[in-house]
């Protein structure tokens, strides 16, 4: 009887701990909601393009709150030697707000994986690069909805590179082509990484063609 009692009471204090360490986890995502929830949608799109604009977020802003986005903002944190809690608050928002990003001059390319390929540069927003570079790679592209890009800029901390390589496979009865966009911190570098990420994707180097490298000033 008295293993039983006890059998009874580890039991009732297993699951009294289960639904405390529950009620925790939803009160945790409840006040990350909450604070998440402070910024207008129109808020959230002005914090992703001051981290695009700042080189942390490497997406177009949408307007909303995604991993990336917060795996952006952690960047800023810690870069700033600030808490990094990765949550997207007023008080976060408004310091972000008055974060400096520098002059920038920036450049853009977006390829498909048909061959198509557009490259701007001499930018003063990454934003606009970006948006523009793949408006153009979907305008002339046959697969639009496979158009990628990528982006980078030269500021105070340096020069930025972009570069693309396309590769392409060719059977009896199938065609496979891949556009690689990858950044690096010089020319060698960006290219060296997008041939790197094709030969990850078992492309060998001889099925595989540079497009295109350049920084935000134009040199190739």
């Amino acid at each position: 009887m008295r293993v039983a009692t006890a059998r009874a009471e580890r039991a009732m204090e297993s699951h009294r701990a289960g639904v405390g360490a529950l009620c925790l986890a939803l009160m945790m995502m409840s006040e990350h909601s909450v604070a998440q929830s402070q910024l207008s949608q129109t808020e959230v799109y002005q914090a992703q393009s001051r981290l695009f604009e700042s080189n942390f977020l490497t997406r177009i802003p949408d307007g909303r709150i995604g991993q990336r986005t917060l795996d952006a903002l952690r960047a800023w944190q810690r870069q700033t030697k600030r808490p990094q809690t990765g949550e997207l608050t007023k008080k976060e928002f408004d310091q972000l707000m008055r974060f400096d990003p520098g002059k920038h001059a920036w450049e853009a390319i977006s390829g498909s994986i048909d061959g198509t390929w557009i490259a701007v540069w001499g930018h003063s927003s990454g934003v606009d690069a970006a948006k523009k570079a793949l408006a153009g790679c979907q305008k002339k592209s046959s697969r639009p909805d496979d158009c990628s890009y990528v982006s980078n800029s030269v500021d105070r901390s340096g020069p930025g590179w972009s570069a693309a390589v396309f590769c392409e496979q060719r059977g009896l009865f199938r065609r496979k082509g891949q556009m690689f966009l990858h950044n690096g911190l010089s020319r060698k570098a960006a290219i060296d990484q997008a041939f790197a990420a094709a030969s990850t994707a078992k492309f060998r180097s001889s099925q595989c063609t540079l497009v295109k490298a350049l920084d935000g000033n134009g040199r190739q």
